[in-house]
């Protein structure tokens, strides 16, 4: 997290704030570029360098199609400068695209870990522009590939979203289109496009059945019903039969149902529903624009309640604006989601939520008044401080006040980690890879985007259990080092009930050892130290956990919910512990204890020896293998995960350990012969790599089969960019 100090402009203008007690305080002159009618803003790090730019969708036009003008980048420079400022890069990263943009959405559509940009275009005027980044080669650089890469039809769209759909660990796309007429005429259905995994499109429109409608205005995609898949919610400015708004259940392999009766009435002038747990009970409400007339609301889920999908319409706010826009955004720290209106009235308005959907309007203590007709805004920590700051663009109408603004956080910073609201682990490990899922909810949520990462490490259960005993008012032993995986046993040896708690941020398990002869597990996964206490007596104790568990990045699937494909390691326990972390901008974390899945029909074997070394990606490649040692059975199949992405690579074994530096690696094998299998095999995009080893082929039926029992090592070599090579760590197999 970035604390840079400001330009004296800046500056100057959040004392002046102190003064008003504003918190969200307008920054004049922040945000360069012609003053123009602006419909859309997206905030992302476009770039990698670890700050938002500025992503906005210019172009004229209400309900019929105006001048087109400049997809627009602005580029942040507070990383390169150490202070905050801008500079319109648009036509340098983009080139020179003009349209009648409605929306930006910023998302890694080809997996290479970098943000790539898609435009709506409205008026049936452009298809959607679709910008794939360079990538590691030129971050931050775009080239226009609608039509290569599947979205070449021209549609009326004003908004877009990505998810993972199908479950399939890329992000599809859904489209509004309102046909030949934006806000009126004969109206159409909403576009399904599935990804390839490389960010080609394919439009499906039976998947989506959707009906047609008029005046599609915006859409959300998250899991309404709590089933883990990604439902679709489009909202709508006109009078609709069959409901007025869009509601679309997926069956989780993207396939939609249409449920739109259940979605309360609104008025015809909502443009914008943004779903999140607002009363904190574990289901997605909803805040409406102009829910009835011009007055704005909450329709309450009744999932957890009442075990129904179903909505209850709470009391309006008597507000009486029109309004454009919806975020939300915790201003006070308090817990809760708080409601950030863009309105076309005297100022943005800021809406207190109580934690249960009590609310008020705190505009004028909040905010900087500003007349002004905002279409769109976004909310994202652009000058680095931990607060969320606000940026907003105008049109339509007033044109006097329009030019996007900025509005510097000079209220509390984000000090509050993310809320895990459920999670999904599998009973049992049937089969690689095992998929977990996580749903959580932090400080912002806007359009699906909520500034959180999340991580799962795993590793296969250490085959002792660490009993740790609590007698005469003492841990015995106090201080242990374990590998990770380890199951320590706690047991209360004294009279009374006792609990054992952590005092390790951001640890916050609880352990009821209950009475004398009472014990609790708990099984440590990652490295680190871990300190704990006896809450009734006062004891202490600590647990060092040294090793390397498994370790994969969890994939944002949209909705604010994370995906984890855990890929093959060697398991001899029977079971995988496994452990979640969440990490927001500000560097806030929360940890979802740790989970033991059992094995059920599916066997590893070996065992891995010689820890791999860290290749250019900054993982550490991994080797195991499925299957039989029992050579008669001849079902072994090599496994890689995590090594370098689209690499050419070889497997090799032999009959000896070794570690000796090699490459950039650590070679694990030697012995009396050192073979190579045939073919060699590269990397996939997710640098895994697979093969199967034939044990009554040659050379491995000489060598293995015709030796049994034997122990034969394996590893994998890879090329790592360049004149660069690496290697997995080894694996030993028994054959017997």
């Amino acid at each position: 997290m970035f604390r840079r100090s400001l330009p004296p402009v800046l500056a100057l203008a959040v004392l002046c704030a102190g003064a008003l007690a504003q918190q969200f305080v307008r920054q004049p002159g922040s945000l360069p570029g012609a003053v123009r009618w602006t419909e859309g803003v997206t905030l992302a790090d476009i770039d990698a360098d670890g700050d938002l730019d500025v992503l906005l969708a210019e172009g004229d036009g209400f309900a019929s199609a105006g001048p087109k003008r400049q997809n627009v980048l602005l580029r942040n420079e507070l990383v390169e400068q150490g202070s905050l400022s801008f500079v319109d890069e648009s036509v340098a990263r983009l080139g020179v695209h003009l349209s009648n943009a409605k929306g930006v959405e910023a998302a890694d559509v080809n997996g290479d870990g970098f943000l790539d940009l898609l435009f709506s275009n409205a008026f049936n005027t452009d298809p959607p522009f679709l910008y794939i980044n360079r990538g590691a080669a030129q971050p931050g650089f775009f080239d226009m590939q609608s039509v290569q890469r599947g979205l070449g039809e021209a549609l009326s769209s004003a908004a877009a979203q990505f998810g993972d759909l199908d479950d399939d660990g890329d992000l599809d796309l859904i489209l509004c289109d309102s046909g030949n007429s934006f806000l009126g005429g004969a109206g159409a259905a909403p576009r399904l496009f599935f990804n390839d995994g490389d960010g080609f499109f394919t439009e499906d429109a039976a998947a989506l059945g959707a009906p047609v409608k008029v005046a599609h205005m915006d859409l959300q995609l998250f899991d309404v019903d709590g089933d883990w898949d990604l439902d679709f919610l489009g909202t709508n400015r006109a009078s609709n039969s069959g409901g007025l708004h869009y509601l679309m259940l997926n069956d989780g392999t993207g396939q939609f149902s249409d449920v739109s009766n259940l979605i309360p009435a609104t008025s015809t002038l909502t443009y914008e529903i943004e779903p999140a747990d607002l009363d904190l009970d574990g289901d997605q409400d909803l805040f409406s624009l102009s829910q009835t007339g011009f007055q704005e609301g909450i329709f309450r889920s009744d999932l957890i309640e009442t075990g129904s999908l179903g909505f209850t319409t709470l009391t309006p706010l008597n507000q009486g604006t029109d309004d454009n826009e919806i975020a939300l955004i915790d201003y006070d720290m308090d817990g809760d989601l708080d409601v950030l209106i863009g309105s076309l009235g005297s100022r943005e308005r800021m809406i207190r939520n109580d934690g249960a959907l009590g609310l008020s309007n705190v505009s004028n203590m909040t905010i900087t008044g500003v007349s002004d007709s905002t279409l769109d805004l976004a909310v994202g920590d652009l000058d680095g401080d931990g607060a969320y700051d606000i940026v907003t663009v105008q049109g339509e109408s007033n044109s006097a006040e329009w030019g996007n603004k900025l509005y510097l956080n000079t209220g509390p910073v984000d000090s509050l980690a993310p809320k895990v609201l459920a999670t999904q682990v599998p009973a049992t490990a049937a089969a690689f890879p095992l998929v977990a899922r996580a749903r959580i909810q932090d400080q912002v949520r806007d359009d699906g985007v909520h500034y959180v990462t999340s991580s799962a490490h795993y590793v296969a259960l250490a085959g002792q259990v660490t009993d740790v005993s609590l007698a005469g008012g003492v841990f015995a032993p106090a201080d242990v080092t374990l590998p990770p995986g380890t199951r320590v046993r706690f047991t209360n040896n004294d009279a009374g009930a006792e609990t054992v708690a952590s005092t390790t941020a951001p640890y916050d398990y609880a352990l009821d050892l209950a009475g004398q002869g009472g014990s609790a597990d708990f099984v440590f996964v990652r490295p680190g130290v871990y300190d704990y206490v006896a809450q009734g007596g006062g004891a202490t104790g600590r647990v060092t956990i040294t090793g390397s568990p498994a370790r994969v990045a969890g994939f944002d699937t949209g909705g604010s919910q994370f995906r984890y494909a855990l890929t093959c390691i060697p398991v001899e326990t029977g079971a995988i512990a496994l452990e979640l972390s969440f990490v927001d901008v500000a560097g806030n974390e929360s940890v979802h204890a740790s989970e033991v899945i059992p094995y059920s029909g599916m066997n590893t074997v070996g065992s891995a020896y010689c820890t791999s070394s860290e290749h250019s990606g900054g993982e550490r490649a991994r080797l195991c293998a499925t299957g039989s040692a029992a050579v008669s059975d001849d079902d072994v199949t090599l496994r890689v995960t995590r090594a370098a992405a689209g690499r050419p690579g070889i497997f090799f074994y032999g009959p000896a350990a070794l570690e000796t530096p090699f490459g950039d690696g650590t070679r694990c094998v030697g012995g009396a012969f050192v073979r190579r299998l045939q073919p060699p095999v590269p990397t996939d995009g997710a640098g895994n790599a697979t093969q199967v080893l034939a044990l009554t082929q040659a050379p491995a039926a000489a060598d293995i089969t015709a030796q049994v029992p034997i122990t034969m090592r394996f590893q994998y070599w890879v090329r790592d960019g360049g004149s660069s090579t690496n290697l997995t760590d080894g694996l030993a197999i028994d054959f017997r």
